[in-house]
């Protein structure tokens, strides 16, 4: 699993991430009794993330990573038309600011069926005890067609460093996503990794519990925007 992400990251351009998806759908399936799972994942080796953009600050063997899988209310297609809402702080209370810019045309073509579509996303995010990190994420969003249909897959790269103060920053990140239909369901799958500096040091299984309670909190937010409450 955890090497299915890292090649997804490396590969998200290239025809293998068709049989990379492939597989990891059937993992979920085959393995995921209950698809409301937190696992912790190990950080991706250079050669998967060499080609992005990110701080050379960032360290690769320090960075925290977590994977959640859950099934949420509404259909893939609603969840990609919300991908390019330009304000997208309705995912969770804690983000003071969530801009997404999106190039002219480009969203209202991926709502009509397009293959990719890129978003440059400005963030704020209230970490707790007064400190809000400020960072910039690029994503993209791709179709995908396996032998089940079509799913998407998203990777998203914070490609600078965002500091609230002296103390307090992230120094970069990555994140696969895959959204898979299941009947009038969609499975989501996030994994994703950071570095993150406060004055708490380094604590790998806290900022592992924040990523994990983080990205669920994004899906049951993003859930209530697309589906309405339950």
């Amino acid at each position: 699993m955890e090497e299915l992400t890292w090649m997804m990251l490396r590969d998200f351009d290239s025809d293998a991430i068709v049989e990379e998806t492939e597989l990891l759908a059937a993992w979920i399936d085959q393995e995921i009794a209950s698809p409301e799972e937190g696992y912790r994942v190990e950080t991706p080796a250079t050669a998967y993330v060499e080609d992005l953009t990110f701080s050379p600050n960032l360290e690769l063997g320090n960075m925290s990573g977590g994977l959640v899988i859950r099934r949420v209310r509404g259909t893939m297609a609603a969840y990609a038309e919300a991908a390019t809402e330009a304000d997208q702080s309705f995912a969770d209370s804690s983000y003071e600011r969530w801009d997404r810019v999106i190039e002219n045309g480009e969203g209202e073509a991926w709502v009509g069926g397009a293959a990719t579509l890129t978003a440059d996303d400005a963030i704020e995010k209230n970490g707790g005890f007064g400190i809000i990190l400020p960072y910039p994420m690029l994503r993209e969003f791709r179709r995908v067609e396996l032998e089940r249909g079509e799913v998407i897959v998203n990777r998203a790269v914070i490609y600078d460093e965002g500091w609230a103060d002296e103390s307090n920053g992230i120094l970069g990140g990555f994140t696969i996503e895959v959204l898979i239909p299941d009947g009038d369901d969609t499975i989501w799958l996030n994994c994703t990794w950071t570095q993150v500096k406060t004055l708490l040091g380094d604590n790998d299984d806290f900022y592992t519990n924040q990523i994990i309670q983080g990205s669920t909190d994004v899906m049951i937010g993003t859930e209530l925007h697309v589906a309405g409450p339950s």
